[in-house]
């Protein structure tokens, strides 16, 4: 990782941490606690999509799967909160595993398909698992993470859990990226055949990330249902897997920091939309649409590439 990242990842890290002392208590700290959680799942599917070229549509899923898992344990079999979301990142890598050895032998559209199909059979099992699930009225009642006695039961408190948690995942990401498995993940985006070549198991690399970007999406599930105390199967629709996928679009499918970016944004965006809900879907979609179009790399890298053919030709004319 640059020296410049490491310096950007401790002002973030600590903004982060400060800026609630400067809000308080009140809407924009919520909002905060939100950008959180959604860019452990951003980031997380930035390592599969990105960085090793995998389209999924199941993140949605996982962060579902996480939730509920974390909410059963804690409402159901009465295990304390912060041990719920422990156990259930244990359960979350065995599906992914199992799930992953089978549709990444497929590639392209075909894996997006596959996935989405994934995302759909959860949100179908959660709706129809009514006695354990509560079906489509949700779960309620999810107690909030206690740490030795400190219940974390406002936005303040739960900021100063996660916030941490999204910056070291975050961190943890930015190593990985530049360390030998990332230089693999990097070749099976350019090329699978090429990548062989040089010695790359595409498929038990594809796996490994896999596995990982949905336990980034699991851990903020768990964290979302202690935090909002109630869950429902709209955490496993499509609409929110397309959510994060246009989150990447604006921030940057290979830039970690445009995740984050694009996390901060969307959230905020979000909020502002709202008296405009009956078009706010038709508005990502134009949106998507266009980046999609006009910077198939992302919003941001786009508009850095722009910015630098604006210098170049300024600079050219000065001459």
């Amino acid at each position: 990782m640059s020296r410049v990242s490491r310096v950007a990842w401790v002002a973030v890290t600590l903004g982060g941490l400060v800026l609630p002392l400067l809000l308080g208590p009140g809407f924009y700290l919520n909002v905060l606690n939100f950008i959180a959680l959604y860019a452990m799942v951003a980031v997380g599917l930035s390592l599969l999509v990105g960085y090793c070229g995998q389209l999924s549509i199941s993140h949605a899923a996982f962060f579902a799967i996480g939730a509920y898992a974390s909410a059963i344990l804690s409402t159901r079999a009465g295990l304390p909160a912060a041990l719920a979301v422990v156990v259930s990142q244990g359960i979350t890598p065995l599906i992914a595993w199992g799930i992953g050895m089978v549709v990444l032998r497929l590639g392209g559209h075909y894996l997006a398909i596959a996935t989405l199909s994934f995302s759909i059979i959860v949100e179908i099992l959660i709706k129809e698992a009514r006695p354990l699930t509560g079906g489509l009225q949700g779960l309620s009642g999810i107690p909030p993470i206690s740490l030795g006695g400190l219940v974390l039961d406002s936005d303040w408190r739960f900021h100063y859990l996660a916030w941490p948690v999204t910056m070291l995942l975050f961190l943890f990401a930015l190593n990985l990226v530049h360390s030998r498995l990332g230089r693999a993940l990097r070749a099976i985006r350019e090329g699978e055949t090429v990548a062989r070549l040089f010695g790359v198991d595409a498929r038990r690399y594809k796996v490994k990330v896999f596995v990982l970007s949905s336990m980034f999406a699991s851990i903020a599930g768990s964290l979302y249902a202690h935090f909002v105390s109630f869950i429902s199967p709209a955490a496993a629709s499509l609409m929110f897997a397309i959510d994060i996928i246009m989150v990447l679009a604006l921030g940057g499918f290979t830039l970690l920091w445009g995740a984050l970016i694009g996390v901060a944004a969307l959230t905020v965006l979000n909020e502002y939309l709202t008296p405009f809900a009956d078009y706010k879907r038709a508005i990502y979609g134009l949106v998507l649409i266009v980046t999609m179009l006009f910077f198939p790399s992302g919003l941001l890298p786009g508009l850095q590439g722009a910015w630098g053919a604006v210098r170049r030709a300024v600079a050219g004319g000065a001459r």
